[in-house]
């Protein structure tokens, strides 16, 4: 029985991730441990509680809780397969890191591998049960074009728009993202129902040598390769 490790931003990102684990495990049994953000299952009533969004998968990655459940240590030394999720879009935040990425904003590999390049020296260099997941601009890019790849192929790269997140909540069916007083919300529940769709509408992202999102291409190569080996 394989023991996978997710370490998300939020909830609806780890909806998204582990839907994709399950399809590419393909039935075969699994044991979750959710243990960011901290709302999760196996993370809560922790003494050292860290917060939700990029800035507790960063204090995770730096140490913060390194030893009990959920902590870094353990899921280095336990996990099959510990995956790790940060929108690219961290990279010009300074309190990511300091001085903020300056490259080019196309293609988004640049971006991605920067943020990559942090994380993993956080954890303190390469380990093989590690997988990044870094979607560019943020998971909304890769959940858009999984369900509606007319729009990402309008908004071309979509990895590279300012705010696929945005796009997404003009989209009426499902209504993943709902826009409150100028503010964009995701629906957890929404995305949980939605799932069986994106999980089906994935090789969108990923299809042919030329695929709409490269970076979502490149997490299911790295994500299969540990998950399979």
């Amino acid at each position: 029985m394989k023991y996978i490790y997710f370490v998300t931003e939020g909830p609806t990102d780890q909806i998204v991730i582990q839907g994709l684990v399950e399809q590419w495990l393909d039935g075969e049994d699994f044991i979750p441990r959710h243990i960011q953000p901290p709302s999760s299952a196996y993370a809560e009533d922790l003494d050292s509680n860290l917060s939700e969004g990029w800035k507790g998968v960063l204090a995770w990655c730096a140490g913060k809780r390194t030893g009990g459940p959920a902590g870094r240590d353990e899921a280095l030394a336990l996990a099959d397969c510990l995956i790790i999720h940060t929108d690219a879009d961290v990279a010009t935040d300074t309190d990511f890191k300091a001085p903020a990425f300056n490259g080019p904003s196309v293609p988004a590999v640049k971006k991605c591998d920067w943020v990559r390049n942090h994380l993993s020296a956080l954890l303190g260099g390469n380990h093989p049960n590690v997988v990044f997941c870094v979607p560019a601009q943020d998971m909304e890019a890769w959940v858009l074009c999984a369900l509606y790849p007319d729009v990402a192929e309008a908004n071309a790269p979509i990895e590279c728009h300012p705010e696929p997140c945005a796009l997404l909540a003009v989209q009426q069916t499902p209504r993943l993202v709902r826009n409150k007083d100028g503010r964009l919300r995701k629906e957890t529940s929404k995305y949980r129902d939605s799932l069986p769709r994106i999980v089906t509408g994935w090789p969108n992202c990923t299809a042919g040598d030329d695929p709409h999102c490269p970076e979502a291409a490149r997490f299911e190569t790295e994500a299969k390769r540990v998950l399979l080996r």
